[in-house]
């Protein structure tokens, strides 16, 4: 038994020398490994900031008319005859519709006949005050004689001024009546509904028989591609589509390098690869302070009538760099509680953190407007294990430009 337990001892020993040895000859090679690694200096993709260039900004926007006009009545009465339904091209000055107003006309007539009233009652105040005139005259000359009375001269005098007076009052009347018959005569003229520009019908809320109140909407018949809610409106609509706008709120951002002039690529949607060329019309020239955007306008030629107003199309922007900016692939910026910072190879291969300001953000790139001079070498993607001062082995990445 002796034997047996100095033989299982000995077996012991010899497995346990044999499972040691290679484990303290690993931990040998690791703790090796480790100072080597420790004492060799980590590689880290860099690259050189890229000038800032033109951006695409793409916006949704709706398409309206050039011009657009909702016409009302500027009298009362019954639609007599219709001339025009929507999808009809007018010309400026076209009748569109006529309004029956019997009581315009007999109110005419009538304000006529007071007009000639007061023209006759004009005419027999003036005979009185040429009367009152020539007796005055005799009065006077037999007074330079002595032979009237003085009292009888003072009541003449009164009596031509009195004539005179009422002359006066007579000639009021007159233009007052002359002015009664030139409004109505141009309210019966508004019995004509005319087109105010050449353009196409979008619009028509009437027919023949509509009872038509002056300057109120009325009930649609059937409702119009510009209408929103539907509820009643004019009698009819004109656009002039020959040429539409678009107005786009540009951010901020943006809103410096958007100029009068600048030229633009309007998408429909379902017809994505036949874009219309247009350009800005105008700016506000002032961002609004509710959204911190500026309003431009767009427009956009239609000869053929291929858009119409109401289209929903995206509006493509080619913005430019708005002062000395450098672009950076996404991943190179490091936002933390020390701020927003890039990490530089500076000489000696060191790692220096340097503070950036940050311009417009397009996803996978970043313009920064401050903090750069376009000649550092920036870490592509910065690890939280690299430190301020770190010496570094910089490597070009195989894509320098990807993010």
């Amino acid at each position: 038994m002796i034997l047996v337990g100095i033989g299982a001892l000995s077996l012991f020993v010899v497995l346990l020398v044999v499972g040691i040895l290679p484990r303290l000859r690993n931990d040998r090679q690791l703790a090796s490994a480790a100072q080597k690694a420790e004492a060799t200096p980590p590689n880290v993709y860099v690259i050189r900031p890229e000038a800032a260039g033109e951006t695409d900004l793409s916006l949704a926007a709706t398409t309206q008319a050039i011009q657009d006009a909702v016409i009302y009545a500027r009298t009362s009465g019954y639609i007599r005859k219709r001339h025009v339904d929507i999808g009809d091209r007018v010309k400026v000055g076209q009748l569109l519709a006529e309004i029956d107003s019997p009581e315009i006309d007999q109110q005419l007539r009538q304000a006529q006949a007071d007009l000639q009233q007061s023209e006759r009652t004009l005419d027999v105040q003036k005979s009185s005050l040429e009367l009152a005139r020539t007796t005055l005259a005799r009065y006077q000359a037999a007074d330079a004689e002595g032979a009237v009375a003085k009292q009888a001269l003072d009541q003449n005098a009164a009596a031509h001024q009195t004539a005179r007076a009422t002359v006066a009052a007579a000639e009021a009347n007159v233009n007052s009546n002359r002015a009664n018959v030139q409004r109505l005569r141009e309210m019966t003229a508004f019995q004509r509904v005319v087109a105010p520009f050449s353009g196409t019908v979008i619009q028509r809320n009437v027919d023949v028989g509509t009872l038509i109140t002056a300057g109120s909407p009325t009930n649609n018949t059937a409702v119009a591609p510009s209408s929103v809610t539907g509820a009643a409106n004019g009698l009819f609509e004109i656009a002039q589509v020959d040429s539409l706008r678009v107005f786009v709120n540009i951010p901020q951002a943006y809103a410096p390098t958007v100029k009068v002039g600048l030229p633009v690529s309007v998408v429909v949607r379902g017809q994505v690869m036949n874009p219309v060329a247009a350009k800005v019309t105008r700016t506000a020239s002032a961002l609004d302070p509710g959204t911190r955007t500026l309003l431009v306008q767009v427009d956009i030629p239609n000869g053929e009538h291929r858009l119409l107003p109401g289209m929903f199309v995206y509006v493509a922007f080619k913005i430019g760099p708005s002062g000395t900016r450098w672009r950076l692939p996404a991943t190179a910026v490091v936002f933390n509680a020390q701020g927003t910072r890039v990490a530089i190879v500076g000489p000696g291969n060191k790692l220096h953190f340097q503070d950036v300001v940050l311009g417009r953000d397009f996803g996978t790139a970043i313009d920064v407007q401050a903090g750069l001079q376009g000649d550092e070498l920036v870490v592509k993607q910065p690890t939280v294990s690299l430190q301020e001062g770190q010496a570094v082995t910089p490597v070009t990445p195989p894509n320098p430009a990807g993010g």
